[in-house]
């Protein structure tokens, strides 16, 4: 639900220049949208390309809006580890190459001379596939087809939080989504960006002792060896939020999804609802940057079992 555009920089000037589609574009991308900018090439050389492109702007009336969008744009970035990049070629001939070595989900230019099926322009986005992307969607409640709904998110964040107040490893319908999702985080990491952090956040209701036992008992075996697993346990404060709603909180966004990160009968629904920027920013806060429960106790860490490959 969180997709991966490289765009061009001669492209983004070109929204700048024109009204209309800046007011257009600005609205499609950045945190509580499905749209996140391709780090391709690395930022800084990325930005010289944008300037260059930028220098006749009018100061006036286009510089303003070319600003916005660039500082939009660069504000959540996906990263792109070791992505190659010609200076000799065009922007747009080394993100053909770098897709077919680990494809974007669309590329963005101003042109498309070779007819590549997911390089769209700004007159061909609104007939494409690539771009009509969900802001929420439902499946059946099976670890596979949940861990397949939010695939794009968990392939392309660097960091990632697991919010459910009723998790239980003990519980196998806890543990089966999980491992479908640590699967997708640690497989097919070929460019993508290095996992900084997983965490899972519940709540304090079951016994220390137990709880702690039962990570270490059943989640090592089944965690791929390159990850390592924070469990915070909150309480909550008198007077304050509740700890109730589920949530997937990565680094490029979040999803609201219901009604657990547990699977269920095969008939039942799994819905995710992407957060817009407020209530993303809003559960960011209440969870990682300025939590709104206290914590119960210090984190549990857990890693993979030693010799597992």
């Amino acid at each position: 639900m969180i997709y991966e555009y490289a765009i061009e920089p001669e492209l983004v000037v070109a929204w700048g220049r024109d009204r209309a589609e800046f007011r257009y574009f600005y609205e499609q991308f950045g945190l509580g949208t499905s749209r996140m900018m391709a780090e391709f090439p690395k930022l800084k050389n990325w930005r010289r390309l944008f300037r260059q492109a930028a220098a006749s702007a009018d100061s006036t009336n286009e510089l303003p809006m070319i600003t916005a969008l660039f500082d939009l744009l660069k504000e959540r970035l996906i990263r792109r580890e070791g992505a190659a990049y010609d200076g000799t070629l065009s922007w747009l001939e080394n993100a053909e190459s770098e897709n077919t070595k680990q494809a974007f989900h669309a590329i963005l230019a101003q042109t498309n001379p070779r007819q590549r099926a997911n390089v769209m322009t700004s007159n061909s986005v609104h007939n494409s596939p690539l771009w009509r992307v969900k802001k929420q969607d439902c499946c059946s409640r099976t670890a596979s087809d949940m861990a397949a709904l939010v695939r794009a998110m968990l392939t392309n964040c660097s960091e990632v939080h697991f919010v459910d107040p009723h998790f239980g490893s003990e519980n196998v319908r806890f543990r089966r989504p999980l491992e479908a999702f640590l699967q997708i985080i640690s497989a097919n990491r070929n460019c993508r960006p290095v996992i900084e952090r997983i965490v899972i956040h519940t709540s304090d209701k079951a016994d220390y002792t137990f709880f702690r036992q039962s990570c270490e008992d059943h989640l090592k075996s089944k965690m791929p060896a390159d990850l390592i697993i924070t469990l915070q346990r909150w309480k909550e404060r008198d007077g304050g939020e509740k700890l109730h709603n589920r949530y997937i909180l990565a680094d490029i966004g979040g999803l609201k999804v219901d009604p657990g990160l547990d699977d269920g009968n095969p008939g039942g629904s799994f819905e995710a609802m992407l957060l817009e920027r407020n209530l993303y920013e809003k559960q960011w806060n209440d969870f990682i940057s300025n939590p709104a429960f206290e914590k119960a106790e210090a984190p549990i860490v857990i890693s993979a079992a030693k010799g597992k490959k």
